[in-house]
This record gives C-alpha cells, sequence and structure tokens, in this order.
C-alpha cells in the first residue's frame, strides 16, 4: 500500500516518519524542513495541477479548512485533483463537532451540532467525504480528534505571560490526546482492516483545561496561571478561548480502544507533560 499524507504539519510529519519512505508522499503547500519523502507542492486554494498517486494508494488528510471560506474547498479540490481513487480516506476532524454536550458523555452515534464556524466546516467537510466515497467506492475512516498537545504544543510561552485560566471550581471537563497517541491512531486507520467509519480520538481522561495548564506550570517550574471566575472570563478571553470555555464534552473512546489503537502510551496527560518537556529540551 502507498500512502499520501495531505499536509505537512505537527501531525502530518510524524504520521509519516512511522510510515516506509519508499511508499509515502507528502502534499502540501509549504515544506520548512528538510524531509526525506517524496513531496508535491501545491496550494490547494489556488493551483490547479493534479495530484500524482500510485495505486493501491490510501490518504491522511491533515489539512484545516481555509478561514476566510465558508466551506471546504480545499477539501474539495484535494480530491478532484487525485489522479486516481485512493482506497481508504482517513479524515482528521474534530471533536467539536458535538457542539455542547453539557459535560455528557458523548459517543460516535450522538448527533452532531457544531456550535462554531469551524466546526460546522468540519461537519460539512464530514457529508462532502461521505457522499464522494459512496460514489467513488471509497473506505472513509473519521477521526473526530480531541485537543492535541505534545512536544512544542504546551503552550508554554503562553504560560510565562501571565495567561489567565478559569477557577478549577468552575472548569468544565476536558478532552485531548498525546500526538504520540494520535499518530498510532491514524497510522491504524490507514492499514487496519475492518475499522468502523467514525472514531473519537483522545485519551478518555477529562480532567480540566485548568488542571491540564496548571500540570504544565508545576512539571516546567513556571508560575501557576491566574484563576479567574467564569463571568470575569467572558469579559477577558478571546473569542477562541470563549468558545471552547461554552463547550462542554466527555469523549466516550470504548470504540477507539476495542477496534484503533492496542494501548496508549499516555492515558495520563501528566506523563505526556512530562515527556513532551524532557523532548523540548
Amino acid at each position: 500500500m502507498n500512502f499520501i499524507i495531505a499536509g505537512a504539519g505537527y501531525t502530518g510529519l510524524r504520521v509519516a516518519e512511522e510510515l516506509s519512505k519508499s511508499d509515502t508522499c507528502l502534499v502540501s503547500r509549504n515544506f520548512d524542513q528538510d524531509i526525506q519523502f517524496e513531496i508535491q507542492k501545491i496550494n490547494l486554494d489556488s493551483d490547479s495541477n493534479k495530484i500524482k498517486t500510485v495505486d493501491p494508494f490510501s490518504v491522511l488528510y491533515t489539512i484545516p479548512p481555509n478561514k476566510d471560506q465558508t466551506l471546504d474547498l480545499r477539501l474539495q479540490n484535494f480530491v478532484n485533483r487525485l489522479n486516481t481513487k485512493p482506497i481508504r480516506f482517513v479524515y482528521l476532524s474534530t471533536s467539536g463537532v458535538y457542539g455542547d454536550r453539557s459535560g455528557k458523555l458523548t459517543n460516535e452515534s450522538v448527533e452532531t451540532n457544531p456550535q462554531t464556524q469551524r466546526a460546522k466546516k468540519r461537519v460539512e467537510a464530514e457529508l462532502f467525504l461521505e457522499k464522494w466515497c459512496n460514489k467513488n467506492n471509497v473506505r472513509l475512516v473519521i477521526l473526530r480528534v480531541s485537543g492535541i498537545y505534545g512536544p512544542k504544543r504546551l503552550g508554554t510561552n503562553r504560560l510565562n505571560k501571565n495567561f489567565t485560566v478559569i477557577s478549577e471550581s468552575e472548569a468544565k471537563p476536558g478532552n485531548r490526546i498525546h500526538i504520540s497517541d494520535l499518530v498510532s491512531c491514524c497510522v491504524n486507520a490507514l492499514k487496519k482492516k475492518n475499522l468502523s467509519k467514525i472514531y473519537n480520538i483522545s485519551d478518555g481522561c477529562h480532567k480540566s483545561q485548568t488542571w491540564f495548564y496548571k500540570s504544565i506550570c508545576e512539571y516546567s517550574g513556571i508560575n501557576m496561571p491566574k484563576e479567574i471566575k467564569a463571568s470575569e472570563a467572558i469579559k477577558r478571553l478571546g473569542q477562541t478561548r470563549l468558545s471552547f470555555m461554552k463547550e462542554s464534552r466527555r469523549l466516550d473512546t470504548v470504540r477507539m480502544n476495542n477496534e484503533l489503537i492496542d494501548k496508549l502510551k499516555y492515558p495520563d496527560p501528566r506523563n505526556g507533560i512530562i515527556d513532551s518537556l524532557k523532548e523540548e529540551k
């Protein structure tokens, strides 16, 4: 099997590193590193050239939608420019498609109810891919990913600058996944047989984002963030952080654990934080 990784960002590059270099091609508009893979440079917002494929192949799509467009036209352009059709298409979506669940346990059968524009684009992308894959006889796997953390993804720069968080007594449940475990899920989604269509991707620890940030501070020696009440946060925090604060859910990961991954490396995010800090040094 050959593999096309769409997007050479934080996740795409790490997944590529776990695959055979001779069988893997990266498709992206930017390549900032010395990458030892076949590369196809393409801007999905403007370029019209075809994406070369080698059959049989599977796709991992990690490219986010264009913020300035209502629909994910990048995704539509990508599938339209493939020379041939893949065997399987793995799409990195977001757990934000569920919207606010008031902290309820949420499995893959729960109806989507996106609240933000970025989550609405992801739902539209999922529906578009479902139709396209059905039409072209392509196996679709959707990974609804929670907050990704790992080396250089802990936000220590922000935490060093008088960072504020919701008081722990008012903070809502959180969901997250270490990049190493996300990579394992992506590789298995590309390779494993008899997979379901949709998987929640999370470590199963539902401690709040406040707890997470305080844990980073504890293990990195940074001063603890200032805790403020939720009512004060509405006045002080930016729209992006507020949108996360307004939504609450606990991702059910039974299907992921039973079908997609044998064992998480970091079911306890404290260990993930500690190892991430070590790797950053």
